[in-house]
């Protein structure tokens, strides 16, 4: 069941972050660079705790199974640092994979992605959204890799509406606060 793939022909471009958090993101990828050598690293090393270096787009981090979701140690949910623009009430989620998710030729999920993706969503989020809410209330996406701006590692992003903070604190182990966007304020030197 496919309910939940937020279906726009792989075009995710009118996903946009506000100009004062993307002016922050830009600011923030450049200090992550010089610190961490690329924001993958950052993510592979800081966030989602796997252990080695991540400077190249063909990094392999082992995983326990081939098959997505497959087994928990294989992914990690966090909250997106970097938030699309949204209404009020929305959590925007990423679930970081070790494992490939097939895509086809276009870059989009295949039919079998696609379905192990809708059994992971409804596994891991359905049960308590349905419970708690009715309607729409999760949508999911794959960015194409022209969208990506992490490349190097398997991600899908996770939409949840209308949903409490204490359930989105309980799948990821970060409160709101622990998230990375911050904002930046450009010095200039006045001298």
């Amino acid at each position: 069941m496919d309910r939940c793939h937020m279906s726009t022909g792989g075009d995710t471009s009118q996903l946009k972050r506000t100009p004062t958090y993307l002016c922050d993101y830009i600011f923030w990828t450049r200090e992550i660079q010089a610190t961490f050598g690329s924001v993958t690293n950052f993510h592979v090393k800081t966030r989602l705790h796997w252990g080695k270096e991540a400077n190249h787009a063909d990094i392999c981090i082992p995983y326990r199974h081939s098959v997505p979701f497959a087994d928990q140690s294989d992914y990690r949910i966090l909250r997106n640092d970097w938030p699309y623009a949204m209404s009020s009430g929305m959590a925007h989620l990423v679930v970081w994979l070790k494992t490939p998710i097939p895509v086809d030729a276009e870059g989009d999920p295949t039919t079998e992605s696609r379905r192990l993706v809708a059994d992971f969503i409804n596994r891991t989020f359905g049960k308590h959204m349905s419970r708690a809410h009715a309607g729409n209330n999760i949508q999911w996406f794959k960015n194409r890799i022209k969208w990506q701006s992490v490349r190097a590692l398997e991600h899908i992003h996770v939409i949840l509406r209308d949903v409490d903070d204490e359930f989105v604190t309980e799948l990821t182990g970060q409160g709101p606060a622990e998230i990375e966007c911050k904002s930046y304020s450009i010095s200039v030197n006045s001298n």
